[in-house]
């Protein structure tokens, strides 16, 4: 039989117990709401092929033009002649032999334009001499030594085209017009036709100059200009996220698309058709047989392929964290208050999305100490291209392995947490689309990474296209959109008529 002491003793615990619960009710165990998803085994890649097309041009600059002008052009030339004429002077008949000497001089720089697709070259020129009537009477009359002089200005058209095999020809239109008249000092009648004189004279020096233009350019060496940038071509990228990945070119056709003439080049225009993709070895850099020439309309070529950047789930986790970690969400049910506080997130990849992982303390009806657990959710990550943001949508519970307690919760997670994770769980992808447009820019541009070949300026437009969620990173497939003017140097070409 118990003593009194005992009695009271065992009361005071019993009652005590009452009060704490402390002896009657476990220290929860961990529980796990539902099934963790698979992770992600698949790995984004820039597989996909275009079909896209560059605008090539072979520039000749309109200075070498001049130069060769200048080259075929006599700085001077003279010209002595005799003529005879007879012809009443003063009521007398003069008879004798009209004599003249003079000099044409180029004058001035030679002047180079282009227009409506022609070249224009002009050539400033002045002339002086003297001519007369050789005789005593004409002595007597002055008429034997009368000076002259006048200006001119030569034009050259220049009209080029390519032959089916490549070759470029040059059709040309020499013609001058006289800015100042030839005119004697003193003209006592004596009718010498120095304009008719002159005329022949500078047509003849001119009238070799249109075939020598016509063989200026050296066929071969044109076709081999072309011949080196027919070949595929691989251009190292650089990308956040990746390591260096290439933009492989591979021509499949090369058209004549016209003559364009410039500020201050004559440009032959070039579409290049090729198969454009990025991928992570660079192609041979072999050249490939010239095509035959075809023909098509010019216009700006357009160039595109992918490329991948790589946001680590910490970037989106990071802005999840801020609205749901470490905050307590509370909801009414008609057995009591029901509330959970969010200790952990984490953001890992599956196969159909993206898995939430939430670390939790839940506070439950009739219950004095928490149940801590964790809940597995799957969302779905989707881009917004008008306002460059990710997303996650479709957030719910992957598969229930504590119905009863899921029960308890489920108004808690789907009325608030799971809203929360919507609403404000947003990737701004815009900075890093304008970070990966202006890296491509400047590599594009760069004659070190093209191994030569000239990009003029690119103009990068970067696309969200698709989102791929790998294990550790949302993968972003960015579309490139850019027109690549390519410009293909023409150097040499000019044969030399002195050789």
């Amino acid at each position: 039989m118990r003593s009194l002491h005992s009695q009271h003793t065992y009361g005071a615990l019993l009652l005590a117990c009452s009060f704490t619960m402390a002896c009657t009710e476990k220290v929860p165990e961990h529980i796990q709401l539902s099934q963790q998803p698979p992770t992600a085994t698949q790995v984004a890649t820039h597989s996909q092929v275009y079909q896209s097309s560059f605008s090539t041009r072979a520039r000749i600059a309109y200075s070498d033009l001049a130069s060769l002008a200048e080259e075929e052009v006599p700085a001077e030339h003279t010209d002595t002649g005799k003529q005879k004429t007879c012809k009443k002077v003063l009521g007398l008949k003069l008879c004798g032999n009209a004599r003249w000497n003079y000099t044409v001089l180029r004058e001035g720089e030679i002047q180079i334009s282009g227009q409506d697709d022609f070249v224009a070259i002009n050539l400033p020129m002045r002339f002086f001499g003297d001519a007369g009537i050789g005789g005593d009477v004409a002595k007597v009359l002055n008429i034997n030594a009368m000076k002259f002089d006048g200006a001119m200005n030569a034009q050259i058209l220049l009209k080029l085209d390519l032959q089916e095999d490549w070759c470029p020809t040059i059709k040309s239109d020499v013609s001058y017009q006289w800015t100042s008249a030839p005119k004697l000092e003193w003209a006592a009648g004596i009718d010498i036709n120095l304009e008719d004189r002159l005329d022949k004279a500078i047509n003849k020096q001119l009238s070799s100059l249109q075939a020598k233009v016509a063989n200026a350019i050296d066929c071969q060496q044109f076709r081999q200009a072309i011949q080196t940038q027919w070949k595929q071509h691989s251009i190292p990228l650089d990308l956040p996220g990746n390591e260096t990945m290439y933009l492989n070119i591979e021509p499949d056709g090369f058209s004549f698309s016209g003559i364009k003439t410039e500020a201050d080049k004559l440009g032959l225009a070039f579409s290049l058709d090729a198969k454009t993709s990025v991928q992570n070895q660079a192609l041979p850099n072999e050249p490939l047989p010239l095509p035959a020439l075809s023909r098509t309309a010019y216009q700006a070529g357009q160039t595109t392929f992918n490329v991948l950047v790589r946001a680590s789930y910490m970037q989106l986790q990071s802005i999840a964290e801020e609205q749901i970690k470490g905050k307590t969400f509370s909801e009414s049910s008609a057995a009591g208050n029901v509330s959970v506080t969010i200790d952990t997130l984490n953001l890992s990849g599956n196969p159909e999305g993206v898995t939430v992982n939430l670390g939790f303390r839940a506070m439950l009806p009739g219950k004095k100490l928490e149940t801590p657990g964790n809940v597995y959710l799957t969302a779905t990550p989707v881009l917004d291209a008008f306002t460059q943001t990710v997303r996650l949508t479709n957030v719910s519970l992957s598969n229930v392995l504590d119905s009863t307690m899921w029960t308890a919760l489920a108004k808690v997670f789907e009325g608030q947490i799971i809203k929360q994770i919507q609403s404000n769980a947003v990737l701004e992808l815009g900075p890093k689309l304008r970070q990966v447009s202006t890296m491509l820019e400047t590599q594009l541009a760069d004659p070190a990474r093209t191994k030569g070949l000239q990009i003029d300026s690119p103009t990068v437009d970067v696309v969200l296209q698709r989102l791929i969620p790998e294990q550790d990173n949302l993968a972003a497939l960015l579309k490139v959109e850019t027109q690549l003017d390519i410009d293909v140097p023409i150097k040499t070409l000019y044969q030399s008529s002195r050789k």
